[in-house]
C-alpha cells in the first residue's frame, strides 16, 4: 500500500457494540433547525449539550496569560531581591524643609525586585506603577509624565545616576561576622514619583474650573432632565437614570462655552481622553424597548441618544451629530481696553537694553565630575584641562545692562546670560537652547585716590592675565566636585554597612554645572585682529534659582565651623558641611578639604580647596583663598557635631580649643560698576 498523508477512510461496521459515536458539542444556532435531520443509529439520537459556545470574555485574557506564564517559565529565580514602596507626591507643601505631600492614597508596594536594578529601570518601574493610578485619580486631567521626577527617601533625583550600576545594592551589603566578606540582606526602600509644583497648581486650577462648569451646567440641565422624564411617562415607559459619571451627565445636557474649550487641561463637555473605540462602543448602547416597555437611559452622552430616542418603536438609525451654536462673542471691557491701548501705543524700544546684549561665538569646555581614583590613576585627569577634542561650539549671550547684573564678590563679577550649543548634550549646561547661565569674570578695584578706600570702579585684566585666573577657578571647582563625591561615597558605604540607620537624614547637595567659555575673533572687529584668535574668556555656571534670598554662605575659609548662628536658616546644612570637612580631612590623610561652602541648600558654588603646607611646598596652588594654616589647625578648630559623632561613620572626635577672641566682621565697600 502506498503511504499517504491523509488518514484512512471511515467505514461503517454493521453490528458494532457501540450504540452511538462520540459526543460532539454543536452550536445552538445549528440546533432545532427543521432543515437538519439529527443523526440516528437505532432508536438513539444526538442530544445537544447546554452551555456557552463560541468566544467568551475569557478569551480576551489569553495573550496576557500567555506572556505571564512565558516569563515565569523562562526567568531565573532571584536570590537577591529587595522591596520597594512607591508613592506619588507633589511639591509645594509651603514649608521649606518638607519634601512633598502624598497625592491621595497612591502608595504601592513591590516585592521580589532584583537587587541589581539600576536607576533607569527604577524610574521605569516607578512610573509604570504610579502613573495609571495617578491618571485614575486625576480623572480627565492630562498629566505631563515627562516632567515627573523620581526620587529616593533622601530626595535624590534618580535621573542623574548612570545605567547598569545597581542603585540600592550596596546598601544591602553587611559585613559578615565570620570574616571580612560582606553578605547580602534584603531591605525595603522608598521611591517617590514627584509631580512638580507648577503642574500640581495647574491641576488644582483645573479642578476649580471644572467645578464652576459643573455648577453652571447643572443649573442649565435641570429643565432638560424633567422634560425627558415627563415624555417617557406619557408613553407609559419606565425610565432609569444612571447617576454614574455625574460630571459627564451635567456637561452633556448643556452646550455652553465650555464645549469650545481648547487646551491640554480645560474641562469640556466631552472627555479629552475619549478614544475612538469608546465612541463606537457608546453608540451600541442606545435605548432599546424591552418586553415590559422599560427603557434604561444612561445619562452618559445624552446628547447622542436624544436624536435616536424617536426610533424606539421602529428601526433605529445612527445618531446624528448635533450642531452646537458657537458661544457669543463678548466685547472687551472698554476701560481696560482704553488703558491697554494707551500703554501699547506708547511703547518704545529699550535701546539701552538691546545695546547691553553682548553676543559671543564660543568654544565651551565643560567641567566634569570624576572619581578621586580616576584623578590619582590617570595623569591627564590630575587637573582640569582645556582639551579641544572634548569642547563644544556654540553661542553665548551676555546681558551687560544694569538689569542683567547679578552681583559682585571679592574677585569676580556675575551677569545673566544664555548659552546655546550647536550639539546639545543630554544633561548639563547647554542641554536646552538658550540655557540660563551665570557669566563670571575676574576684576580688580580701581580707586579714585591713592588711599584705596571708598567707592571704586571695576577694572578688567588683560586676556593673558585673565585666562589663568579663570582656569584656576575652574580647576578648584573640578577638584571640589571630586572631593564631594568622595565624601558621599564614604557616607553611603558607612550607612550600608552599619546595622542601624543614622538618626538623621543626610542632605544631598552638589556643585553647579559649569564650564570655561573661550571667545574667538571673527575678523574685522578691529584693525590688527586676526580671524580665529582668542579675544575673551568667561566662567559659565548653572543659575541658582531664588536670588539673594536663597543664597547663603555656610562656612568661611578662615574657620572650620559654621558661619551661621544656631537659630539662622541653613544652620543645619552648615553643620553638615563642617562634617564633610572632617571626612575629607581624614580620607585624604590630613592633606586637603573643601572650604568656602556657599550657595543654596541644593546647589553650591565658588568653593575653595584648602591644602596642608606640605602639599604646596611654598608654591601658590589652588588660588589665593587656599590658607594652609586652616588645614594645620583643623583638629583644634573643628567642633564635632551629630554627624561626626554617629558611630556608624567611625570618625575620630576632635576637641575644639576655646578661643576668646572676637571674630572680626568684614564690611563690604560700596561698589560702582562700569
Amino acid at each position: 500500500m502506498t503511504a499517504t498523508p491523509n488518514p484512512p477512510p471511515v467505514v461503517a461496521v454493521p453490528g458494532s457494540s457501540h450504540a452511538r459515536g462520540p459526543d460532539v458539542r454543536i452550536p445552538t444556532s445549528w440546533q432545532g433547525s427543521s432543515s437538519v435531520t439529527p443523526f440516528a443509529q437505532g432508536s438513539s439520537s444526538v442530544t445537544p449539550f447546554a452551555g456557552a459556545i463560541g468566544y467568551s470574555s475569557q478569551h480576551a485574557l489569553y495573550a496576557a496569560e500567555r506572556d505571564r506564564w512565558g516569563k515565569i517559565a523562562y526567568s531565573s529565580s532571584l536570590a537577591e531581591t529587595i522591596m520597594l514602596e512607591i508613592t506619588a507626591v507633589h511639591e509645594g507643601a509651603g514649608a521649606r524643609k518638607k519634601r512633598g505631600v502624598t497625592i491621595g492614597n497612591i502608595c504601592e508596594g513591590k516585592k521580589d525586585v532584583d537587587a541589581q536594578i539600576d536607576a533607569p529601570r527604577l524610574v521605569e518601574l516607578a512610573l509604570e506603577t504610579v502613573v495609571p493610578k495617578l491618571r485614575k485619580f486625576g480623572g480627565e486631567f492630562i498629566w505631563c509624565v515627562e516632567e515627573f521626577v523620581i526620587r529616593d527617601a533622601a530626595w535624590v533625583d534618580l535621573s542623574g545616576h548612570p545605567r547598569s550600576v545597581p542603585y540600592f545594592y550596596d546598601q544591602c551589603l553587611q559585613p559578615s561576622r565570620k570574616g571580612n566578606k560582606s553578605i547580602f540582606k534584603s531591605k525595603q526602600f522608598a521611591l517617590m514619583v514627584v509631580v512638580p509644583e507648577v503642574q500640581w497648581s495647574e491641576y488644582e486650577n483645573w479642578l476649580e474650573l471644572r467645578a464652576e462648569m459643573q455648577a453652571k451646567a447643572t443649573r442649565t440641565s435641570q429643565p432638560s432632565e424633567h422634560a425627558a422624564v415627563d415624555t417617557a411617562v406619557s408613553r407609559n415607559v419606565t425610565v432609569t437614570v444612571s447617576t454614574k459619571g455625574t460630571h459627564q451627565r451635567a456637561e452633556s445636557f448643556s452646550h455652553t462655552a465650555a464645549d469650545t474649550a481648547v487646551g491640554r487641561n480645560v474641562p469640556s463637555s466631552k472627555s479629552a481622553t475619549t478614544s475612538l473605540a469608546e465612541n463606537e462602543l457608546n453608540e451600541l448602547f442606545l435605548p432599546s424597548m424591552t418586553t415590559n416597555n422599560s427603557v434604561t437611559v444612561s445619562t452618559k452622552r445624552t446628547h447622542q441618544r436624544a436624536e435616536s430616542s424617536s426610533g424606539l418603536s421602529g428601526a433605529s438609525s445612527p445618531p446624528r451629530k448635533k450642531n452646537i451654536p458657537p458661544a457669543a462673542l463678548c466685547s472687551p471691557d472698554r476701560d481696560r481696553l482704553k488703558e491697554v491701548l494707551k500703554i501699547g501705543g506708547s511703547a518704545n524700544l529699550d535701546v539701552k537694553k538691546v545695546f547691553g546684549l553682548q553676543n559671543e561665538n564660543i568654544q565651551f569646555h565643560h567641567i566634569p565630575t570624576r572619581a578621586i581614583t580616576d584623578l590619582l590613576q590617570n595623569a591627564q585627569y590630575h587637573s582640569f584641562s582645556v582639551d579641544t577634542a572634548e569642547s563644544s561650539i556654540g553661542q553665548l549671550t551676555i546681558d551687560t545692562s544694569t538689569e542683567g547684573f547679578i552681583g559682585i564678590g571679592g574677585f569676580k563679577t556675575a551677569h545673566a546670560g544664555w548659552l546655546t550649543l550647536t550639539a546639545s548634550p543630554s544633561t548639563g549646561l547647554g542641554s536646552v537652547p538658550r540655557h540660563k547661565v551665570v557669566v563670571k569674570r575676574p576684576f580688580y578695584k580701581v580707586f579714585p585716590t591713592a588711599t584705596k578706600a571708598g567707592p571704586y570702579k571695576v577694572g578688567r585684566f588683560a586676556l593673558a592675565d585673565e585666562l589663568p585666573k579663570l582656569f584656576r577657578e575652574a580647576n578648584v571647582l573640578y577638584w571640589s566636585k571630586s572631593l564631594l563625591q568622595l565624601t558621599y561615597d564614604f557616607i553611603d558605604r558607612s550607612i550600608a554597612s552599619s546595622p542601624e540607620s543614622p538618626p538623621f537624614v543626610v542632605p544631598r547637595v552638589r556643585f553647579v554645572e559649569a564650564g570655561l567659555a573661550l571667545c574667538y575673533s571673527q575678523g574685522g572687529s578691529k584693525s590688527g585682529a586676526k580671524s580665529g584668535s582668542m579675544r575673551a574668556a568667561f566662567l559659565l555656571e548653572e543659575l541658582i534659582e531664588g536670588g539673594d534670598d536663597m543664597f547663603l554662605k555656610f562656612i568661611h575659609n578662615m574657620d572650620a565651623n559654621p558661619l551661621l548662628d544656631e537659630l539662622d536658616y541653613g544652620y543645619d546644612m552648615a553643620e553638615f558641611f563642617a562634617f564633610t570637612q572632617h571626612v575629607q580631612y581624614v580620607k585624604t590623610g590630613q592633606l586637603a578639604f573643601i572650604s568656602d561652602y556657599q550657595g543654596s541648600t541644593v546647589l553650591l558654588t565658588d568653593p575653595q580647596i584648602m591644602t596642608d603646607p606640605s602639599v604646596s611646598d611654598g608654591f601658590d596652588i589652588f588660588g589665593d583663598g587656599n590658607i594652609a594654616e586652616s588645614v594645620s589647625n583643623f583638629e583644634t578648630q573643628h567642633a564635632c557635631n551629630e554627624y561626626c559623632k554617629w558611630p556608624g561613620f567611625g570618625l575620630k572626635a576632635f576637641v575644639k580649643e576655646v578661643n576668646d577672641e572676637n571674630d572680626k566682621e568684614v564690611n563690604d565697600d560700596e561698589v560702582e560698576v562700569l
